[in-house]
Protein backbone atom coordinates (compact mmCIF):
# COMPACT_ATOMS: atom_id res chain seq x y z
CA UNK A 1 0.00 0.00 0.00
CA UNK A 2 1.02 3.59 -0.58
CA UNK A 3 2.23 5.64 2.34
CA UNK A 4 0.96 9.13 1.58
CA UNK A 5 1.40 11.84 4.18
CA UNK A 6 -1.40 14.27 4.96
CA UNK A 7 -0.17 16.98 2.66
CA UNK A 8 0.31 14.64 -0.25
CA UNK A 9 -3.23 13.48 0.31
CA UNK A 10 -4.37 17.06 0.39
CA UNK A 11 -2.68 17.65 -2.91
CA UNK A 12 -3.99 14.69 -4.78
CA UNK A 13 -7.55 15.46 -3.82
CA UNK A 14 -7.01 18.57 -5.83
CA UNK A 15 -6.17 16.49 -8.86
CA UNK A 16 -2.93 16.45 -10.75
CA UNK A 17 -1.61 19.24 -12.96
CA UNK A 18 -3.08 18.88 -16.39
CA UNK A 19 -2.86 22.18 -18.23
CA UNK A 20 0.51 22.99 -16.72
CA UNK A 21 1.89 19.72 -17.98
CA UNK A 22 0.35 20.41 -21.36
CA UNK A 23 2.53 23.48 -21.60
CA UNK A 24 5.81 21.79 -20.83
CA UNK A 25 5.98 21.24 -17.11
CA UNK A 26 6.26 17.89 -15.35
CA UNK A 27 3.28 15.63 -15.53
CA UNK A 28 3.24 13.94 -12.17
CA UNK A 29 0.48 14.46 -9.57
CA UNK A 30 0.48 17.91 -8.05
CA UNK A 31 2.19 18.06 -4.66
CA UNK A 32 0.45 19.60 -1.70
CA UNK A 33 3.42 21.77 -0.99
CA UNK A 34 2.79 23.38 -4.35
CA UNK A 35 -0.46 22.94 -6.18
CA UNK A 36 -2.80 20.49 -4.57
CA UNK A 37 -4.33 19.02 -6.90
CA UNK A 38 -6.89 18.81 -9.59
CA UNK A 39 -12.34 22.69 -19.95
CA UNK A 40 -14.70 24.43 -21.92
CA UNK A 41 -16.95 21.58 -23.02
CA UNK A 42 -19.84 20.31 -20.93
CA UNK A 43 -19.18 22.68 -18.05
CA UNK A 44 -21.90 22.75 -15.40
CA UNK A 45 -23.90 25.89 -14.92
CA UNK A 46 -22.40 28.16 -12.30
CA UNK A 47 -25.85 29.01 -11.02
CA UNK A 48 -27.44 25.59 -10.86
CA UNK A 49 -27.53 23.91 -7.47
CA UNK A 50 -26.40 20.30 -7.34
CA UNK A 51 -29.37 18.01 -7.30
CA UNK A 52 -30.14 15.84 -4.32
CA UNK A 53 -32.90 13.90 -6.02
CA UNK A 54 -33.18 12.00 -9.27
CA UNK A 55 -33.36 14.04 -12.47
CA UNK A 56 -35.76 12.60 -15.05
CA UNK A 57 -34.11 11.64 -18.30
CA UNK A 58 -34.97 9.56 -21.30
CA UNK A 59 -33.35 6.14 -21.26
CA UNK A 60 -30.65 5.65 -23.89
CA UNK A 61 -31.73 3.88 -27.02
CA UNK A 62 -29.94 0.71 -28.05
CA UNK A 63 -27.77 1.41 -31.08
CA UNK A 64 -25.87 -1.03 -33.32
CA UNK A 65 -22.15 -1.07 -32.71
CA UNK A 66 -20.79 1.51 -35.21
CA UNK A 67 -17.15 0.58 -35.09
CA UNK A 68 -15.50 -1.77 -32.64
CA UNK A 69 -11.76 -1.39 -32.89
CA UNK A 70 -9.09 -0.33 -30.44
CA UNK A 71 -8.68 3.13 -28.93
CA UNK A 72 -5.08 3.87 -27.99
CA UNK A 73 -4.35 6.76 -25.64
CA UNK A 74 -1.12 8.34 -24.45
CA UNK A 75 -1.08 9.28 -20.78
CA UNK A 76 1.85 10.91 -18.95
CA UNK A 77 1.79 9.16 -15.60
CA UNK A 78 1.34 5.55 -14.54
CA UNK A 79 -1.39 4.92 -11.96
CA UNK A 80 -0.40 3.69 -8.52
CA UNK A 81 -3.45 1.47 -8.21
CA UNK A 82 -6.67 0.49 -9.95
CA UNK A 83 -8.45 -0.17 -6.67
CA UNK A 84 -11.03 2.65 -6.54
CA UNK A 85 -11.08 2.49 -2.76
CA UNK A 86 -7.35 3.14 -2.61
CA UNK A 87 -7.18 5.63 -5.48
CA UNK A 88 -6.62 9.35 -5.46
CA UNK A 89 -4.71 10.48 -8.56
CA UNK A 90 -6.12 11.78 -11.84
CA UNK A 91 -4.45 9.04 -13.91
CA UNK A 92 -6.30 6.49 -11.77
CA UNK A 93 -9.68 8.19 -12.04
CA UNK A 94 -9.43 8.34 -15.83
CA UNK A 95 -9.08 4.55 -16.08
CA UNK A 96 -11.36 3.60 -13.19
CA UNK A 97 -14.42 5.24 -14.73
CA UNK A 98 -14.31 2.61 -17.50
CA UNK A 99 -13.86 -0.33 -15.12
CA UNK A 100 -16.28 0.50 -12.31
CA UNK A 101 -19.73 1.83 -11.59
CA UNK A 102 -20.89 3.75 -8.54
CA UNK A 103 -24.21 3.71 -6.73
CA UNK A 104 -25.30 6.86 -8.55
CA UNK A 105 -24.22 8.63 -11.71
CA UNK A 106 -23.97 12.35 -12.35
CA UNK A 107 -24.66 14.10 -15.64
CA UNK A 108 -22.67 17.07 -16.92
CA UNK A 109 -25.29 19.49 -15.56
CA UNK A 110 -24.81 18.17 -12.01
CA UNK A 111 -28.02 16.12 -11.93
CA UNK A 112 -28.07 12.81 -10.06
CA UNK A 113 -29.23 9.70 -11.90
CA UNK A 114 -29.44 5.97 -11.17
CA UNK A 115 -26.23 4.00 -11.26
CA UNK A 116 -25.99 0.67 -9.51
CA UNK A 117 -28.81 2.01 -7.33
CA UNK A 118 -32.25 2.68 -8.81
CA UNK A 119 -33.66 4.62 -5.85
CA UNK A 120 -32.17 6.54 -2.93
CA UNK A 121 -33.69 8.10 0.14
CA UNK A 122 -31.87 10.24 2.70
CA UNK A 123 -33.21 10.67 6.21
CA UNK A 124 -34.22 14.09 7.53
CA UNK A 125 -30.71 15.26 8.51
CA UNK A 126 -28.83 13.53 5.70
CA UNK A 127 -26.93 11.24 8.03
CA UNK A 128 -28.42 7.99 6.67
CA UNK A 129 -29.02 7.02 3.05
CA UNK A 130 -31.01 4.03 1.86
CA UNK A 131 -30.40 2.67 -1.64
CA UNK A 132 -32.47 0.22 -3.70
CA UNK A 133 -30.14 -1.70 -6.00
CA UNK A 134 -30.32 -3.07 -9.53
CA UNK A 135 -31.01 -6.79 -9.78
CA UNK A 136 -29.49 -7.47 -13.20
CA UNK A 137 -25.82 -6.62 -12.68
CA UNK A 138 -22.81 -8.91 -12.52
CA UNK A 139 -19.18 -8.16 -11.81
CA UNK A 140 -16.54 -9.01 -14.40
CA UNK A 141 -15.68 -12.18 -12.45
CA UNK A 142 -19.28 -13.40 -12.65
CA UNK A 143 -20.18 -12.47 -9.05
CA UNK A 144 -23.75 -11.17 -8.76
CA UNK A 145 -24.01 -7.57 -7.62
CA UNK A 146 -25.90 -7.45 -4.33
CA UNK A 147 -26.02 -5.37 -1.17
CA UNK A 148 -23.08 -7.19 0.36
CA UNK A 149 -20.85 -5.72 -2.36
CA UNK A 150 -21.69 -2.18 -1.26
CA UNK A 151 -20.91 -3.02 2.35
CA UNK A 152 -17.69 -4.82 1.42
CA UNK A 153 -16.53 -1.91 -0.75
CA UNK A 154 -17.17 0.82 1.80
CA UNK A 155 -15.78 -1.24 4.67
CA UNK A 156 -12.68 -1.90 2.55
CA UNK A 157 -12.21 1.82 1.94
CA UNK A 158 -12.15 2.67 5.65
CA UNK A 159 -10.13 -0.40 6.62
CA UNK A 160 -6.47 -0.51 7.60
CA UNK A 161 -5.75 -2.05 4.19
CA UNK A 162 -6.21 1.46 2.75
CA UNK A 163 -3.84 3.94 4.34
CA UNK A 164 -5.10 7.06 2.62
CA UNK A 165 -7.30 7.63 -0.41
CA UNK A 166 -9.91 9.94 -1.84
CA UNK A 167 -12.71 7.63 -0.75
CA UNK A 168 -11.30 7.15 2.74
CA UNK A 169 -11.07 10.90 3.22
CA UNK A 170 -14.69 11.35 2.15
CA UNK A 171 -15.99 8.63 4.46
CA UNK A 172 -13.79 9.22 7.49
CA UNK A 173 -14.08 13.01 7.43
CA UNK A 174 -17.85 12.66 7.47
CA UNK A 175 -17.78 10.08 10.28
CA UNK A 176 -18.80 6.94 8.43
CA UNK A 177 -20.43 4.51 10.86
CA UNK A 178 -21.46 1.47 8.84
CA UNK A 179 -23.26 0.07 5.84
CA UNK A 180 -26.26 -2.04 6.81
CA UNK A 181 -27.45 -4.80 4.48
CA UNK A 182 -31.24 -4.58 4.76
CA UNK A 183 -31.80 -7.32 2.18
CA UNK A 184 -30.04 -8.55 -0.96
CA UNK A 185 -30.97 -5.41 -2.89
CA UNK A 186 -31.28 -2.75 -0.19
CA UNK A 187 -28.54 -1.05 1.84
CA UNK A 188 -28.41 1.83 4.29
CA UNK A 189 -25.20 3.83 4.64
CA UNK A 190 -24.88 5.58 8.01
CA UNK A 191 -22.82 8.54 9.21
CA UNK A 192 -22.51 10.07 12.67
CA UNK A 193 -23.42 13.53 11.36
CA UNK A 194 -25.02 15.30 8.42
CA UNK A 195 -23.37 14.65 5.07
CA UNK A 196 -25.51 16.53 2.53
CA UNK A 197 -22.99 15.96 -0.28
CA UNK A 198 -22.89 12.18 0.10
CA UNK A 199 -25.28 11.57 -2.77
CA UNK A 200 -23.00 13.51 -5.09
CA UNK A 201 -19.96 11.74 -3.70
CA UNK A 202 -21.72 8.39 -4.15
CA UNK A 203 -21.50 9.09 -7.88
CA UNK A 204 -17.71 9.46 -7.81
CA UNK A 205 -15.18 6.77 -8.71
CA UNK A 206 -13.59 6.99 -5.27
CA UNK A 207 -16.72 5.31 -3.91
CA UNK A 208 -17.18 2.87 -6.80
CA UNK A 209 -18.22 -0.69 -6.00
CA UNK A 210 -15.77 -3.60 -6.21
CA UNK A 211 -16.40 -7.34 -6.41
CA UNK A 212 -16.37 -8.66 -2.83
CA UNK A 213 -15.04 -11.97 -4.12
CA UNK A 214 -12.12 -10.22 -5.82
CA UNK A 215 -11.36 -8.11 -2.75
CA UNK A 216 -11.01 -11.32 -0.77
CA UNK A 217 -9.18 -13.27 -3.47
CA UNK A 218 -6.51 -10.70 -4.29
CA UNK A 219 -6.14 -8.91 -0.96
CA UNK A 220 -3.26 -6.42 -1.08
CA UNK A 221 -2.80 -7.16 -4.79
CA UNK A 222 -6.35 -6.10 -5.70
CA UNK A 223 -5.09 -2.78 -7.07
CA UNK A 224 -3.35 -4.73 -9.85
CA UNK A 225 -6.32 -7.06 -10.38
CA UNK A 226 -9.39 -4.79 -10.37
CA UNK A 227 -12.86 -6.27 -10.82
CA UNK A 228 -15.82 -3.99 -11.28
CA UNK A 229 -19.10 -3.83 -13.17
CA UNK A 230 -18.13 -1.16 -15.73
CA UNK A 231 -18.32 -1.15 -19.53
CA UNK A 232 -14.74 -2.42 -19.83
CA UNK A 233 -12.91 -5.29 -18.13
CA UNK A 234 -9.32 -5.28 -16.98
CA UNK A 235 -6.98 -7.40 -19.16
CA UNK A 236 -3.41 -6.63 -18.14
CA UNK A 237 -1.01 -4.05 -16.78
CA UNK A 238 2.51 -3.98 -18.18
CA UNK A 239 4.40 -1.88 -15.65
CA UNK A 240 5.64 1.46 -16.98
CA UNK A 241 4.30 0.55 -20.41
CA UNK A 242 0.55 0.10 -20.84
CA UNK A 243 -2.76 -0.90 -19.32
CA UNK A 244 -5.20 -2.86 -21.48
CA UNK A 245 -9.00 -3.04 -21.12
CA UNK A 246 -11.54 -4.96 -23.19
CA UNK A 247 -15.24 -4.49 -23.75
CA UNK A 248 -17.62 -6.03 -21.25
CA UNK A 249 -20.12 -7.79 -23.56
CA UNK A 250 -22.70 -8.11 -20.76
CA UNK A 251 -22.84 -4.41 -19.92
CA UNK A 252 -26.43 -3.19 -20.04
CA UNK A 253 -26.74 -0.65 -17.25
CA UNK A 254 -25.28 2.55 -18.67
CA UNK A 255 -26.38 5.86 -17.13
CA UNK A 256 -29.64 7.10 -18.59
CA UNK A 257 -27.94 10.23 -19.93
CA UNK A 258 -25.41 8.19 -21.97
CA UNK A 259 -25.57 8.47 -25.74
CA UNK A 260 -26.30 4.78 -26.24
CA UNK A 261 -27.29 1.65 -24.32
CA UNK A 262 -25.72 -1.79 -24.10
CA UNK A 263 -22.03 -2.65 -24.39
CA UNK A 264 -19.40 -0.03 -25.26
CA UNK A 265 -18.63 0.57 -28.92
CA UNK A 266 -14.90 -0.07 -28.63
CA UNK A 267 -13.49 -3.59 -28.50
CA UNK A 268 -10.39 -2.58 -26.61
CA UNK A 269 -8.83 0.44 -24.87
CA UNK A 270 -5.08 0.76 -24.35
CA UNK A 271 -3.57 3.36 -22.04
CA UNK A 272 0.05 3.86 -23.12
CA UNK A 273 2.24 5.34 -20.41
CA UNK A 274 4.42 7.92 -22.17
CA UNK A 275 5.95 10.32 -19.67
CA UNK A 276 7.44 12.81 -22.15
CA UNK A 277 5.04 15.19 -23.88
CA UNK A 278 7.16 15.11 -27.03
CA UNK A 279 6.99 11.30 -27.09
CA UNK A 280 3.21 11.38 -26.81
CA UNK A 281 3.02 13.91 -29.64
CA UNK A 282 5.27 11.81 -31.89
CA UNK A 283 3.17 8.71 -31.19
CA UNK A 284 0.08 10.71 -32.17
CA UNK A 285 1.67 11.98 -35.38
CA UNK A 286 2.69 8.45 -36.43
CA UNK A 287 -0.79 7.06 -35.68
CA UNK A 288 0.34 4.87 -32.79
CA UNK A 289 -2.15 6.61 -30.50
CA UNK A 290 -5.36 8.50 -31.25
CA UNK A 291 -5.69 10.55 -28.06
CA UNK A 292 -2.99 12.54 -26.25
CA UNK A 293 -3.49 13.54 -22.64
CA UNK A 294 -1.76 16.80 -21.71
CA UNK A 295 -0.37 17.70 -25.14
CA UNK A 296 2.21 20.49 -25.50
CA UNK A 297 0.03 23.57 -25.94
CA UNK A 298 1.87 25.23 -28.82
CA UNK A 299 2.06 22.01 -30.86
CA UNK A 300 -1.52 21.08 -30.05
CA UNK A 301 -2.83 24.45 -31.21
CA UNK A 302 -0.80 24.23 -34.41
CA UNK A 303 -2.16 20.75 -35.20
CA UNK A 304 -5.70 21.85 -34.48
CA UNK A 305 -5.32 24.91 -36.68
CA UNK A 306 -4.06 22.69 -39.51
CA UNK A 307 -7.09 20.41 -39.23
CA UNK A 308 -5.01 17.36 -38.33
CA UNK A 309 -6.55 17.04 -34.86
CA UNK A 310 -9.02 18.56 -32.45
CA UNK A 311 -8.27 19.97 -29.02
CA UNK A 312 -10.81 18.98 -26.38
CA UNK A 313 -10.67 21.08 -23.22
CA UNK A 314 -12.70 21.30 -20.05
CA UNK A 315 -12.60 24.09 -17.48
CA UNK A 316 -12.37 22.23 -14.20
CA UNK A 317 -14.70 23.36 -11.42
CA UNK A 318 -13.48 24.04 -7.90
CA UNK A 319 -10.49 26.11 -6.84
CA UNK A 320 -8.71 27.61 -9.88
CA UNK A 321 -4.96 28.17 -9.96
CA UNK A 322 -4.33 30.64 -7.14
CA UNK A 323 -1.48 31.90 -5.01
CA UNK A 324 -2.37 31.84 -1.33
CA UNK A 325 -0.83 34.80 0.54
CA UNK A 326 0.65 34.48 4.03
CA UNK A 327 -1.15 37.15 6.04
CA UNK A 328 1.07 36.85 9.13
CA UNK A 329 4.46 37.51 7.54
CA UNK A 330 5.57 41.05 6.57
CA UNK A 331 5.02 42.71 4.18
CA UNK A 332 1.83 40.79 3.33
CA UNK A 333 0.44 41.19 6.84
CA UNK A 334 -0.78 44.55 5.42
CA UNK A 335 -4.06 44.17 3.49
CA UNK A 336 -3.13 47.04 1.16
CA UNK A 337 0.03 45.21 0.12
CA UNK A 338 -2.03 42.11 -0.62
CA UNK A 339 -4.57 44.11 -2.63
CA UNK A 340 -1.74 45.74 -4.57
CA UNK A 341 -0.42 42.29 -5.49
CA UNK A 342 -3.78 41.21 -6.92
CA UNK A 343 -4.22 44.46 -8.88
CA UNK A 344 -0.72 44.11 -10.38
CA UNK A 345 -1.54 40.80 -12.09
CA UNK A 346 -3.04 40.81 -15.58
CA UNK A 347 -4.91 37.49 -15.56
CA UNK A 348 -6.10 37.71 -19.15
CA UNK A 349 -2.61 38.30 -20.48
CA UNK A 350 -1.09 35.68 -18.18
CA UNK A 351 -3.52 32.96 -19.27
CA UNK A 352 -3.11 33.74 -22.98
CA UNK A 353 0.66 34.07 -22.86
CA UNK A 354 1.31 31.00 -20.74
CA UNK A 355 -1.28 28.66 -22.21
CA UNK A 356 -2.06 29.92 -25.73
CA UNK A 357 -5.70 29.36 -26.70
CA UNK A 358 -6.10 26.88 -23.84
CA UNK A 359 -5.84 29.50 -21.10
CA UNK A 360 -8.82 30.90 -19.20
CA UNK A 361 -8.32 33.73 -16.67
CA UNK A 362 -9.64 33.47 -13.10
CA UNK A 363 -10.66 36.38 -10.89
CA UNK A 364 -11.83 34.71 -7.70
CA UNK A 365 -11.09 31.86 -5.34
CA UNK A 366 -13.74 29.71 -7.09
CA UNK A 367 -13.86 28.84 -10.79
CA UNK A 368 -16.84 30.24 -12.67
CA UNK A 369 -17.84 26.70 -13.71
CA UNK A 370 -18.45 25.78 -10.07
CA UNK A 371 -21.84 25.63 -8.39
CA UNK A 372 -22.03 28.44 -5.85
CA UNK A 373 -19.69 30.75 -7.79
CA UNK A 374 -20.29 34.33 -6.69
CA UNK A 375 -19.90 36.97 -9.40
CA UNK A 376 -19.67 39.80 -6.87
CA UNK A 377 -16.54 38.34 -5.26
CA UNK A 378 -15.01 37.88 -8.71
CA UNK A 379 -15.63 41.54 -9.61
CA UNK A 380 -13.64 43.06 -6.74
CA UNK A 381 -10.33 43.27 -8.60
CA UNK A 382 -9.35 43.97 -12.19
CA UNK A 383 -5.81 44.53 -13.43
CA UNK A 384 -4.79 48.12 -12.64
CA UNK A 385 -1.07 48.73 -12.21
CA UNK A 386 -1.56 52.42 -11.37
CA UNK A 387 -3.96 51.59 -8.55
CA UNK A 388 -1.59 48.89 -7.30
CA UNK A 389 1.25 51.39 -7.10
CA UNK A 390 -0.93 53.98 -5.35
CA UNK A 391 -1.92 51.46 -2.67
CA UNK A 392 1.73 50.67 -2.01
CA UNK A 393 2.66 54.34 -1.77
CA UNK A 394 -0.25 54.94 0.62
CA UNK A 395 1.06 52.05 2.73
CA UNK A 396 4.47 53.75 2.88
CA UNK A 397 6.31 51.65 0.32
CA UNK A 398 8.41 53.87 -2.00
CA UNK A 399 11.32 53.34 -4.37
CA UNK A 400 13.74 55.82 -2.81
CA UNK A 401 16.89 54.81 -4.69
CA UNK A 402 15.39 54.16 -8.12
CA UNK A 403 16.36 50.48 -8.30
CA UNK A 404 12.77 49.43 -9.03
CA UNK A 405 12.20 47.86 -5.60
CA UNK A 406 10.13 49.68 -3.02
CA UNK A 407 11.35 50.09 0.57
CA UNK A 408 9.86 51.03 3.91
CA UNK A 409 11.68 51.61 7.19
CA UNK A 410 14.84 50.18 5.64
CA UNK A 411 13.16 46.96 4.50
CA UNK A 412 12.63 45.94 0.89
CA UNK A 413 9.20 44.96 -0.42
CA UNK A 414 10.21 41.32 -0.75
CA UNK A 415 8.01 38.38 -1.66
CA UNK A 416 9.29 34.89 -0.77
CA UNK A 417 8.04 32.09 -3.03
CA UNK A 418 9.46 28.59 -2.34
CA UNK A 419 8.22 26.36 -5.14
CA UNK A 420 8.85 23.34 -7.33
CA UNK A 421 9.12 24.78 -10.87
CA UNK A 422 7.75 21.55 -12.28
CA UNK A 423 4.31 22.91 -11.40
CA UNK A 424 4.74 26.58 -12.25
CA UNK A 425 7.31 26.92 -15.00
CA UNK A 426 4.63 27.96 -17.50
CA UNK A 427 3.81 31.11 -15.56
CA UNK A 428 6.13 31.82 -12.61
CA UNK A 429 8.31 34.28 -14.54
CA UNK A 430 5.25 36.09 -15.86
CA UNK A 431 3.76 36.34 -12.39
CA UNK A 432 7.05 37.57 -10.92
CA UNK A 433 7.25 40.17 -13.69
CA UNK A 434 3.82 41.58 -12.88
CA UNK A 435 4.73 41.98 -9.22
CA UNK A 436 8.12 43.46 -10.06
CA UNK A 437 6.44 46.10 -12.23
CA UNK A 438 4.57 47.28 -9.12
CA UNK A 439 7.81 47.51 -7.12
CA UNK A 440 8.02 44.09 -5.45
CA UNK A 441 11.19 42.08 -5.19
CA UNK A 442 10.16 38.47 -5.89
CA UNK A 443 12.48 35.81 -4.54
CA UNK A 444 11.47 32.66 -6.36
CA UNK A 445 13.24 29.78 -4.62
CA UNK A 446 13.33 26.60 -6.70
CA UNK A 447 13.28 23.31 -4.76
CA UNK A 448 11.70 19.88 -4.72
CA UNK A 449 8.32 19.12 -3.19
CA UNK A 450 9.61 17.90 0.17
CA UNK A 451 11.78 20.96 0.70
CA UNK A 452 8.97 23.31 -0.32
CA UNK A 453 6.57 21.61 2.07
CA UNK A 454 9.05 22.01 4.91
CA UNK A 455 9.27 25.73 4.16
CA UNK A 456 5.50 25.94 4.52
CA UNK A 457 5.59 24.13 7.84
CA UNK A 458 8.36 26.46 9.04
CA UNK A 459 6.43 29.57 7.93
CA UNK A 460 9.17 30.59 5.51
CA UNK A 461 6.99 31.70 2.63
CA UNK A 462 4.84 34.50 1.27
CA UNK A 463 3.12 32.64 -1.57
CA UNK A 464 1.79 29.09 -2.03
CA UNK A 465 0.53 27.82 -5.39
CA UNK A 466 -2.56 25.61 -5.23
CA UNK A 467 -5.67 24.42 -7.08
CA UNK A 468 -8.33 21.81 -6.36
CA UNK A 469 -10.91 20.20 -8.65
CA UNK A 470 -14.37 19.73 -7.18
CA UNK A 471 -17.91 20.36 -8.55
CA UNK A 472 -18.73 22.59 -5.56
CA UNK A 473 -16.85 25.02 -3.27
CA UNK A 474 -16.40 22.54 -0.40
CA UNK A 475 -12.54 22.63 -0.55
CA UNK A 476 -12.75 26.18 0.81
CA UNK A 477 -13.11 24.76 4.31
CA UNK A 478 -9.84 22.83 4.07
CA UNK A 479 -8.03 25.84 2.63
CA UNK A 480 -9.41 28.73 4.66
CA UNK A 481 -10.95 27.55 7.95
CA UNK A 482 -8.65 28.61 10.78
CA UNK A 483 -8.75 25.09 12.26
CA UNK A 484 -6.56 24.04 9.31
CA UNK A 485 -3.85 26.65 9.77
CA UNK A 486 -0.51 24.90 9.44
CA UNK A 487 -2.02 22.06 7.43
CA UNK A 488 -3.69 23.52 4.35
CA UNK A 489 -4.95 26.97 5.39
CA UNK A 490 -1.66 28.56 4.36
CA UNK A 491 -2.94 32.15 4.45
CA UNK A 492 -2.98 31.88 8.29
CA UNK A 493 -5.99 34.18 8.25
CA UNK A 494 -8.37 34.03 11.20
CA UNK A 495 -11.97 35.19 10.99
CA UNK A 496 -14.86 33.97 13.11
CA UNK A 497 -17.28 35.00 10.36
CA UNK A 498 -15.38 33.05 7.71
CA UNK A 499 -15.07 29.99 9.96
CA UNK A 500 -18.80 30.04 10.68
CA UNK A 501 -19.74 30.32 7.00
CA UNK A 502 -17.45 27.46 5.99
CA UNK A 503 -18.50 25.18 8.84
CA UNK A 504 -22.20 25.72 8.13
CA UNK A 505 -21.80 25.26 4.37
CA UNK A 506 -20.17 21.87 4.87
CA UNK A 507 -23.08 20.35 6.79
CA UNK A 508 -26.19 22.43 6.03
CA UNK A 509 -28.80 20.40 4.16
CA UNK A 510 -30.50 23.55 2.80
CA UNK A 511 -28.98 24.18 -0.65
CA UNK A 512 -29.93 27.86 -0.69
CA UNK A 513 -28.34 28.35 2.73
CA UNK A 514 -25.18 26.52 1.65
CA UNK A 515 -24.93 28.70 -1.44
CA UNK A 516 -25.31 31.83 0.68
CA UNK A 517 -22.61 30.60 3.06
CA UNK A 518 -20.22 29.98 0.18
CA UNK A 519 -20.97 33.43 -1.26
CA UNK A 520 -20.15 34.93 2.13
CA UNK A 521 -16.93 32.97 2.28
CA UNK A 522 -15.84 33.97 -1.23
CA UNK A 523 -16.42 37.63 -0.49
CA UNK A 524 -14.54 37.52 2.81
CA UNK A 525 -11.61 35.80 1.12
CA UNK A 526 -11.43 38.28 -1.74
CA UNK A 527 -12.21 41.39 0.34
CA UNK A 528 -9.30 40.49 2.59
CA UNK A 529 -7.09 39.76 -0.43
CA UNK A 530 -6.08 36.29 0.77
CA UNK A 531 -5.28 34.95 -2.70
CA UNK A 532 -4.06 36.02 -6.12
CA UNK A 533 -6.38 34.37 -8.67
CA UNK A 534 -4.59 33.45 -11.91
CA UNK A 535 -6.27 31.01 -14.29
CA UNK A 536 -8.71 28.14 -14.50
CA UNK A 537 -7.07 24.74 -14.72
CA UNK A 538 -8.02 22.94 -17.90
CA UNK A 539 -8.17 19.31 -18.83
CA UNK A 540 -6.75 19.13 -22.36
CA UNK A 541 -6.63 16.34 -24.94
CA UNK A 542 -5.46 16.18 -28.54
CA UNK A 543 -7.88 13.94 -30.44
CA UNK A 544 -7.59 12.33 -33.88
CA UNK A 545 -10.41 12.95 -36.40
CA UNK A 546 -11.39 9.27 -36.31
CA UNK A 547 -12.40 9.54 -32.64
CA UNK A 548 -16.11 10.28 -32.32
CA UNK A 549 -18.32 11.25 -29.34
CA UNK A 550 -15.47 12.53 -27.18
CA UNK A 551 -17.22 14.14 -24.21
CA UNK A 552 -16.33 14.91 -20.60
CA UNK A 553 -18.01 14.09 -17.34
CA UNK A 554 -18.68 16.68 -14.65
CA UNK A 555 -15.08 16.68 -13.39
CA UNK A 556 -13.37 16.65 -16.78
CA UNK A 557 -12.77 12.93 -17.41
CA UNK A 558 -13.45 11.67 -20.96
CA UNK A 559 -16.36 9.22 -21.13
CA UNK A 560 -14.79 6.36 -23.07
CA UNK A 561 -18.00 4.29 -22.97
CA UNK A 562 -19.61 6.44 -25.69
CA UNK A 563 -16.52 6.84 -27.89
CA UNK A 564 -16.50 5.20 -31.31
CA UNK A 565 -14.03 5.14 -34.20
CA UNK A 566 -14.78 5.88 -37.82
CA UNK A 567 -13.66 3.26 -40.30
Amino acid sequence: MKNRNLLSMFAVLAIAGMLLSACGSASTPVPAAQAPANTEAAAPSATEAPALTAVPSEAPTATPDPSGGMLSLGIPVEPETLDPGDAVYVQEQFILQSLFDSLLSMSADGGLHPGLATEWTPNADYSEFTFKLRRDVKFHDGTAFKADAVKASFDHIVSEAVLESGGKTLLKDHKYVETVVVDDYTVTVKFAGSYPLFLRDAARQWLAISSPAALTKYGKDYGRNPVGTGPFKFVKWDAQSRIVLERNPDYNWAPEFARHAGPAYLDQVVFNILSEAATRLTAFETGEIQVVSEPPAIDAVAMADSGKAAIQTFAQPGIPAILMINTTKPPTDDINVRKAMILAVNQEELATTAFQKLGLPAHSVISNTTWGYDAKAASLYQFNLDESQKLLETAGWVDANGDGVREKDGNKLTIDWPDNPAWSEAFNELLSGYLSAAGFEVKYRSMDDGAAYQELLDGKYTLVYIYWTRPDPSPLRSLFHSANIGGGAWTNFKSAELDAALADADTNIDEAARKADYATAQNIIMENALVIPMFSVNTSYLVAPAVQNFVFDLEGYPQIYDISLTK
